[in-house]
């Protein structure tokens, strides 16, 4: 009985693939707000039917057609619409019904429930507390003229102030308390992103998180192109200098990389002493022209360890998206292109040729991740659409 609701709740909380990782949690929090609200005010709509204010049983009913419209809105990704929707209808309910009845210090406890759904939303701090003083005009505008529409009462001057300026407070202390919260959190997901997807000696991505970005290219049929870099005679410098000088030698060629790579382009590290840089979007001749960059840098700027240069060069292997017919395949083309550049002496580049020659002993442990890292993205995508109630059937290993 309950798997239908359950099935649609999961279906519409549940951000899409394509939104950013950072953005997730606040997706999932406020669609659940969203739903919650629709759902408590379909339960209750009847009985404001059964009061002396029918105006306020037909305005629950503009607020659900509100909130439904704020959830289309929210899975479409306007976010700041969506909620200005959904609070905007909620306010002109509650301050209609809170003037129209006898008390209205209910009133509060609806704005403090308004304030901690604007604290959750993914907009801005400075929207936030803009909204929050937003909701604390509104609430003190409604409680004076409540006061005006009563019968004349004593309310001496000094329990005005201690109840306005408490009341303030209160809404205040709820905006930083949880602006605070948001910021810590973020902070530590930002952490525990980082050293999931960086590795942990040079900082680029680490094997895993490279490959994921590159099946991610590929399943887009996005074209790209591909470099397999490999630092030469990397076990001399540790057998000569050690290991903490290799580690050296290893961050500066990272850097080396980061630094000179474009904005949308992306390293990491896919063993000891090798990497592999995606640039989308760039043609043979751009990856090559990027690549005689790195190793102009690395001529120009040589590793320094002790007072002593440990001079890097490098050999380097080419490949584009359109060289091969599957994301493995073109990873084990790009090795044999960088093996045929160590064998050929070392210190130069390879992009083109080199289909049908020997493989590295690099090739079998690259496919395999390649594999790995295709088969978890092909897994996660079929529990997304399960999840959603849609079928899958993207081939985990060639374009969809």
């Amino acid at each position: 009985m309950w798997r239908l609701p359950l099935s649609l709740w999961q279906r519409i909380t549940t951000p899409p693939e394509t939104l950013a990782v950072e953005r997730r949690r606040s997706f999932e929090i406020m669609a659940e707000i969203y739903l919650l609200a629709l759902v408590l005010q379909i339960l209750i709509a009847p009985l404001l039917y059964l009061t002396d204010e029918p105006i306020v049983g037909h305005l629950n009913l503009v607020c659900l057609v509100a909130y439904v419209g704020a959830l289309w809105l929210h899975r479409r990704l306007y976010f700041a619409t969506a909620l200005a929707c959904k609070l905007g209808s909620f306010l002109i309910l509650v301050v209609y019904a809170s003037l129209a009845s006898e008390s209205g210090g209910s009133i509060i406890y609806y704005l403090l429930f308004a304030e901690i759904e604007l604290m959750l939303s993914g907009l801005r701090p400075r929207t936030k507390v803009a909204g929050t003083l937003g909701l604390i005009a509104v609430t003190l505008t409604v409680v004076h003229t409540q006061r005006v529409l009563l019968p004349p009462a004593e309310f001496p001057l000094l329990d005005v102030l201690m109840s306005e300026v408490g009341l303030a407070a209160v809404f205040l202390m709820i905006c930083m308390v949880i602006l605070r919260m948001l910021a810590i959190t973020d902070r530590h997901e930002h952490r525990h992103r980082r050293d999931a997807m960086h590795d942990g000696l040079t900082l680029v991505f680490n094997r895993r998180a490279i490959f994921e970005r590159a099946s991610s290219l590929w399943q887009q049929s996005a074209p790209f192109s591909l470099v397999l870099v490999d630092a030469d005679r990397f076990k001399e410098v540790n057998d000569a200098y050690g290991h903490t000088a290799g580690d050296a030698v290893l961050r500066h060629l990272a850097a080396a990389l980061k630094e000179t790579l474009r904005r949308d382009d992306a390293v990491g590290r896919v063993g000891g002493e090798e990497f592999l840089a995606l640039l989308p979007g760039a043609s043979r001749a751009q990856a090559l022209e990027i690549t005689q960059r790195i190793r102009d840098r690395l001529a120009q700027e040589a590793c320094c360890f002790d007072g002593q240069m440990l001079p890097v060069t490098l050999s380097m292997g080419i490949a584009q998206s359109t060289d091969a017919q599957s994301l493995h395949a073109l990873i084990e083309l790009a090795d044999r292109r960088l093996y045929a550049a160590k064998s050929g002496g070392r210190d130069r580049v390879i992009a083109d040729g080199e289909f049908q020659s020997a493989a590295s002993r690099n090739a079998v442990r690259l496919s395999s991740g390649v594999k790995t890292a295709l088969c978890e993205r092909s897994i996660k995508a079929g529990s997304i659409a399960a999840n959603a109630g849609t079928p899958t059937d993207s081939p985990p290993f060639g374009r969809t």
